[in-house]
């Protein structure tokens, strides 16, 4: 499938989904003075789509001292501003694991979200970004397309943010955050931003806190933002309820029609890539989508306006064709 018509799916999808929720809900603080949950519905022109912040009790700005209050106006004003490198140190903010710094994390959310709501009623009530989440098998070519899809998203003007999710290891506790080395040119783009970050044993494909790196990204000001998960199995889909847009990559040798039917990620996705559709791999590509788009038809429709496609795709012809 060509690029330009990938874009345009997204484009029909963003208009269709109507009926879709999506919850942004940073993770919940066991402290005194965060001990209850705020649900803000806003004018998005899609009524089930909602935020959601962690309300606080009590916060005063003489409870923070003064170096406290600099950094969170700093990072404030940066993310505003659209400054990279306060994004990337607000991110850490929020994924540090440190009893303060999540206190401090939270107010910074809560501005950054005041911030984002004042921006889509200026806005006329539409959202300021689209999210597209990529997940599949480990190997399906999540990163290589990422490269590929970015570059063409960044050559159309719009400014891309990519939250990578890297496996954490049982033994070490270590990751080896390698998605960058297969993006090499949308790394180098100024118009694209990309984040990896570790699971640390967060099931689901994500991170305890990729909620709340994609509403700073928004904040920011980029109107893209891509997650990538962790290579997943058939029950792990907690993206697809964070995203506006569900992709599910699947190689080649994805099974056969009786895989497509069971329930769990297939039944989420939005759109199914089957990548690496070239040379050899061809012809099993063709024979795995034409058992995929059989096997969805006997899956439970989630939307009225928007049916589930099965599509082709070939991340290195794509490349030779830019170069």
């Amino acid at each position: 499938m060509k690029l330009s018509l990938f874009l345009t799916t997204c484009g029909s999808i963003h208009k269709s989904l109507i009926g879709r929720t999506n919850i942004l809900a940073p993770s919940c603080l066991k402290t005194a003075s965060l001990n209850y949950t705020k649900w803000l519905p806003f004018a998005f022109g899609y009524p089930l789509r909602k935020l959601c912040i962690q309300a606080t009790e009590g916060w005063h700005a003489e409870v923070l001292t003064e170096k406290e209050q600099n950094l969170l106006r700093r990072l404030y004003k940066g993310i505003v501003q659209k400054q990279r490198a306060q994004l990337a140190e607000a991110i850490t903010l929020v994924e540090s694991t440190h009893w303060r710094k999540k206190e401090l994390a939270q107010i910074l959310l809560q501005q950054v979200l005041a911030y984002h709501r004042d921006q889509e009623c200026l806005n006329n009530g539409k959202p300021l970004a689209f999210r597209v989440g990529l997940s599949g098998p480990p190997g399906a070519g999540k990163s290589t397309f990422i490269e590929v899809f970015g570059k063409m998203l960044t050559g159309k003007g719009h400014k891309v943010s990519v939250l990578a999710v890297d496996p954490s290891s049982y033994t070490t506790g270590g990751s080896l955050m390698g998605d960058k080395t297969r993006m090499p040119e949308l790394s180098r783009d100024m118009n694209a931003y990309i984040r990896p970050s570790p699971t640390r044993g967060t099931l689901g494909g994500v991170t305890r806190t990729t909620n709340e790196a994609i509403l700073l990204c928004e904040g920011a000001g980029h109107d893209i933002v891509l997650v990538e998960t962790v290579g997943v199995g058939q029950s792990e889909f907690a993206v697809a309820n964070m995203v506006d847009m569900f992709v599910l990559l699947i190689p080649p040798a994805g099974g056969d029609e009786l895989q497509g039917i069971k329930r769990g990620i297939i039944e989420m996705a939005d759109l199914v890539v089957i990548t690496k559709a070239d040379g050899d791999l061809l012809v099993p590509a063709r024979r795995i989508q034409a058992e995929y788009v059989s096997a969805l038809k006997l899956l439970r429709k989630r939307s009225k306006v928007w049916k589930p496609q099965v599509c082709l795709f070939c991340c290195l012809r794509s490349l030779r064709k830019r170069q």
